[in-house]
Order: C-alpha cells, then sequence, then structure tokens
C-alpha cells in the first residue's frame, strides 16, 4: 500500500507503519464521509473513498503483494464493492453508512493485527525461541 501511504500522508504521521497509515486514511474517509452535509462535501469524500479503494486493489492485484491468496481476495471483494456502492451513493443519494461501517470493520481489523500478543503468549514463543 505504498501509494495510499504518500497520498494520503500528512506530515503528523510522517513516522507512520504502513498499517497506521491505512488505518488512518480509512479513519480520514470516514471523517469525510460523516461531515459531508452539502451535496459538495458529499461527493468530495465519496471520491476520496473511491481514491482509496482504488489504490488499494491496485496495491493487492501488484506483484510481489505478500499477503495471503484468499485475504486479498476477500480485500478484493470489498475493494470493488465499495468503489461500487460510492459510485451508486453519487449517482442515487444513497446512504453513506455501509461505507462508514466498513471502513470501521477494517479500522478495527488492523488494529487488531497491530496489537502485540497477550503477555502469557509472548512469553511462551520466547520460551520457545530460547529453547530452539
Amino acid at each position: 500500500m505504498q501509494r495510499t501511504a504518500s497520498y494520503f500522508r500528512t506530515p503528523q504521521i510522517g513516522a507512520a507503519t504502513p498499517r497506521e497509515t491505512e488505518i488512518l486514511a480509512f479513519g480520514l474517509c470516514n471523517d469525510r464521509l460523516t461531515r459531508a452535509t452539502t451535496p459538495r462535501e458529499r461527493i468530495e469524500a465519496l471520491g476520496k473513498t473511491q481514491q482509496l479503494w482504488s489504490l488499494l486493489v491496485n496495491d493487492l492485484g501488484a506483484e510481489g503483494n505478500r499477503l495471503p491468496d484468499v485475504l486479498k481476495q476477500d480485500l478484493l471483494r470489498l475493494g470493488f464493492w465499495a468503489m461500487d456502492y460510492a459510485t451508486r451513493a453519487t449517482l442515487q443519494n444513497l446512504p453513506l453508512e455501509p461505507l462508514i461501517e466498513l471502513h470501521r470493520d477494517m479500522i478495527e481489523g488492523l488494529r487488531a493485527q497491530a496489537q502485540p500478543p497477550p503477555p502469557a503468549l509472548a512469553e511462551a514463543w520466547t520460551d520457545r525461541q530460547v529453547v530452539a
């Protein structure tokens, strides 16, 4: 997701990890989606959502993407759905909540992956490494 990281980069997150940048990008899109009160703001928020998912889909399809194939396929399906929904929401004035919920789920999943293992598991792993 290198292109996404640079596209959504702000001075505050210059040293962020790729996962932190992804979390921030979804959060920024959600902020725009929830604050969109005018037609212009709505179109701009949906445009940013389209851009984010387009970058993610491109990254997922890139040679060298090391995510497991099953996860890539699931994320590609979500990406294509999100881009399609954003387009339809722009044209048909659909509610933005489905996109906001998807982004919240993505943030939650990314945060869960970023969590360190529980102390007992970490100690067991360390003990295995020492013994091995």
